[in-house]
């Protein structure tokens, strides 16, 4: 779900595009346009130095900039400070043997003034598409490979800022970018930490409700901080992904409401996954763990190792490497059993095999194959309208001719008006 803006904090003034800021590293960086805003402050591309990139490819960098009396960006700051050196991060892979890793670190932090307005600012990576983007671009429904093979990236980051005495509590598809720089088209990176939090055994009051409404867990609704919380909001991301519905979408403006659906879907997870996929088959992988989520004490550890064989074990079964890129096909057309056209890239001068397209080829190509499957679908239904007007005009009445009327064959007629009779009286004599 978009990030919404919250009454809490105040909006910052927008910054003019080249202004320079400098970090507490005394490393200089250059703002470009604004490209998000979120519900804590603005969201601008950037570079580094004070020279503004001749083309936009070359702000590689965001900024996050909020007033220096707002928290959020404050709590992030001192998460990646804490939790997510780049030193840690890179001890961190060599020692699981990750080739990748979707775990963002911050390049610089500071304090900057404009007319007299104070603000705190954070410098990271730039980074492409988020999922909800790509989601709501895919029909709403996720293929189930692409699902497991995002699920367990994000379990690689959930398990390493567990391992450092956090939670994110805030995953979902606005939070899960794509890279962009080459190399990382296929990683998605788990980003937005400004609901970590360290893990705790109790409850605190004013934390209720906590997070994005639509996949908040358990605990969370009750002010908890705990690893099920973060291991039971991605069960209901994948279970979004998969079936495009969550049975609590229509009372989100009552929290205690999608509470109370959350404790009754997880007290009874066969009747959960058969509101949200209907007659669809439920995957058999998706019940096994939204059910070891169901079973999860309050301070319990999860098992990361169980739950990543757990999906992978469900990529074998779809015949799909962890590697292999991610495909974001239209999960509906193979649904319904309809022919899917296969995009690839070129092929090569001379070359005969076809090669599957990556993950930012597939993200370009959805637009303007929405817009061929618009013009394909408005041609058949032009075709058909024509068909319908056809058959419904009256067939014209054949044209009979007076040759052809049964009388004037059994007569001698031989010109229309004429009355011959066909035995004639014998005339007198």
């Amino acid at each position: 779900m978009p990030p919404k803006k919250s009454k809490a904090y105040k909006m910052p003034e927008p910054l003019p595009k080249n202004e320079i800021l400098t970090d507490s590293l005394k490393q200089k960086w250059i703002l470009g346009s604004s490209i998000a805003k979120g519900g804590f402050g603005e969201i601008y591309a950037a570079a580094s130095g004070e020279k503004a990139p001749s083309k936009d490819s070359g702000y590689d960098c965001v900024i996050k900039i909020e007033p220096h009396d707002n928290g959020p960006l404050f709590v992030e700051k001192t998460f990646y400070l804490k939790v997510a050196k780049k030193d840690d991060v890179t001890s961190w892979m060599q020692k699981n043997k990750l080739k990748t890793f979707g775990m963002p670190v911050m390049l610089g932090s500071g304090l900057h003034e404009n007319n007299s307005t104070k603000f705190r600012f954070l410098v990271m990576d730039r980074y492409a598409k988020d999922l909800w983007t790509l989601f709501n671009a895919c029909n709403k429904v996720f293929p189930l490979a692409t699902v497991l093979q995002i699920s367990i990236q994000i379990l690689d980051v959930l398990e390493y800022i567990h391992s450092n005495g956090y939670i994110h509590a805030d995953v979902k598809g606005a939070n899960l970018l794509l890279g962009m720089k080459k190399g990382t088209e296929n990683q998605v990176f788990l980003v937005d930490f400004g609901l970590a939090t360290r893990f705790r055994g109790t409850k605190d009051p004013k934390r209720k409700h906590n997070g994005t409404i639509e996949y908040t867990s358990r605990d969370a609704h009750d002010g908890g901080t705990t690893r099920r919380g973060d291991m039971e909001i991605l069960a209901y991301n994948m279970v979004h992904w998969l079936s495009s519905k969550l049975p609590w979408e229509s009372v989100l403006k009552d929290c205690a409401a999608v509470q109370k659906a959350k404790e009754s879907a997880m007290q009874n997870v066969p009747e959960f996954l058969k509101s949200c996929f209907g007659k669809k088959q439920v995957p058999v992988v998706l019940s096994n763990y939204v059910h070891y989520v169901s079973k999860m004490e309050f301070e319990e550890a999860p098992d990361y190792v169980k739950v990543r064989n757990m999906f992978m074990d469900g990529l074998k079964k779809e015949g799909v490497k962890f590697e292999s890129p991610l495909s974001f096909t239209k999960p509906l057309e193979q649904q319904n059993g309809e022919s899917k056209k296969v995009r690839t890239s070129p092929r090569k001068r001379g070359s005969t095999k076809e090669t599957k397209p990556s993950a930012s080829e597939e993200i370009e190509n959805i637009d303007s194959s929405n817009q061929e499957d618009l013009s394909d679908s408005e041609e058949e239904e032009k075709t058909n309208k024509k068909k319908r007007k056809v058959a419904s005009k009256p067939k014209p009445k054949e044209k009979v001719s007076w040759r052809d009327c049964p009388t004037v064959k059994a007569s001698r007629v031989v010109r229309p008006g004429e009355f011959v009779p066909a035995n004639p009286k014998p005339k007198k004599s």
